[in-house]
């Protein structure tokens, strides 16, 4: 058997991306809500009067855009929560040093320093909010001697439990989040060895079944070759012996198809009913596979040239499932096209020539592994000394070319 194969890559198209886009909008358009409502509360407190009669600078620009550069990229926190927590630090403490009121200035921060621990791993956010503290505490020493009043030690635990409430808040959320995750990908684990130590089992079972059935087959064939052996030898001087041989042939015979029939059924469980119980197709079915290629949007043609014959079994089978997985193939890979089948009666051989003009093979190379239809296709070419091509076409589009001798009288 002669055959050129070609290599062609595959890129399954599923919605598994659009799902992953779909999960993130949620989150990002909650940050954004989240950034949004935090400016505008922190903005709100430029127009709270200090009480106490505390002297503050006044509100300006400076200060509005202060807040607001410390709020708005919240929006941002999951992706980049190191840098939103330097953004909104840089923005906090020239607010806190020129004088402001600093009802409000504080949302931003908790925010950030939330964000960077619940999704920076531990290394990072203690490095992220010791770098914090000390800057925070310099900037707030800074903010006390140009501050109107004396500043209190309250205000600076005050700010300390703040930060570190807010960082310990983080962290018990990621660590809650990966023991969570943890616990999914133990159950996903569980369930694929589950799957794999049933598939062994199967397997197992299986290989057992085979030797049963060999070695069944083995027992009932010796004994008819026995019993034929005996029943020839007897055959003319003792008719009645003979014919009991005959007998016991006979239900050796049916004991080996039973006994045959029973275990592949225990084999096929597996397999779909009516797959089970419908007969073999043929070239008889080829108009009906055309009809359901056609119905599930393949576009295919039909021709077929010679005089249609019977073929044996295994050579009508073996057509008729090459041309079922080279239009399976088709409807997969080639895209919106037209496909001709041809099918063609010869005198020595039926040749079946299935080709299409889509985009399926544009990738191929010539080399390379063969997919599993094509593998298939092989074989069973190859189980009656047949010829196999497959391959792109030179003007676009695949092409499978296939010759099945026939036995002739």
């Amino acid at each position: 058997m002669r055959e050129i194969a070609f290599d062609t890559k595959v890129e399954p198209v599923t919605g598994h991306s659009m799902v992953l886009r779909a999960r993130t909008v949620g989150p990002q358009l909650a940050d954004a809500l989240l950034a949004m409502v935090a400016a505008a509360f922190a903005l709100s407190g430029l127009l709270i009067e200090p009480s106490n009669a505390l002297e503050f600078r006044s509100p300006d620009l400076l200060a509005a855009a202060l807040l607001a550069l410390a709020t708005v990229p919240i929006a941002w926190r999951r992706k980049r929560p190191v840098v939103v927590l330097a953004i909104v630090q840089a923005a906090t403490m020239p607010y806190l040093v020129l004088n402001y009121n600093p009802t409000t200035f504080w949302v931003g921060l908790v925010v950030a320093i939330y964000t960077v621990a619940a999704y920076c791993n531990t290394r990072t956010s203690i490095i992220a909010l010791s770098v914090f503290s000390v800057v925070q505490l310099l900037f707030t020493l800074l903010g006390a001697l140009n501050a109107p009043q004396e500043v209190g030690l309250d205000v600076f635990i005050n700010q300390a439990v703040l930060i570190a409430g807010c960082w310990g808040l983080g962290v018990s959320v990621r660590t809650r989040r990966a023991y969570t995750t943890e616990l999914e990908e133990r159950a996903r684990r569980l369930e694929r060895e589950q799957e794999e130590s049933a598939q062994k089992a199967v397997a197992a079972e299986q290989r057992r079944i085979a030797r049963e059935l060999h070695d069944v087959i083995a027992h009932n064939v010796s004994m008819m070759v026995v019993q034929s052996g005996a029943a020839r030898r007897v055959l003319e001087e003792e008719p009645g012996l003979a014919r009991d041989a005959l007998c016991s042939i006979e239900e050796a015979g049916r004991g080996a198809l039973t006994e045959m029939r029973r275990l592949l059924g225990v084999l096929r469980e597996g397999e779909r009913d009516e797959d089970a119980l419908a007969p073999q197709p043929g070239m008889q079915r080829l108009d009906a596979l055309v009809s359901h290629a056609r119905a599930a949007g393949l576009n295919v043609d039909l021709t077929v040239t010679g005089e249609p014959r019977p073929l044996s079994a295994g050579v009508d089978l073996s057509a008729f499932r090459i041309v079922q997985e080279a239009l399976t193939n088709a409807l997969r890979h080639a895209g919106p096209s037209t496909t001709r089948v041809e099918v063609d009666y010869g005198s020595s051989a039926l040749r079946l020539r299935v080709l299409d003009d889509g985009r399926g093979a544009s990738s191929g190379n010539g080399s390379g592994a063969l997919g599993h239809g094509i593998l298939g296709m092989r074989e069973r070419v190859a189980l009656f000394g047949g010829e196999l091509k497959v391959g792109p076409r030179a003007g676009g589009g695949y092409e499978v070319l296939a010759e099945l001798p026939l036995e002739t009288s």
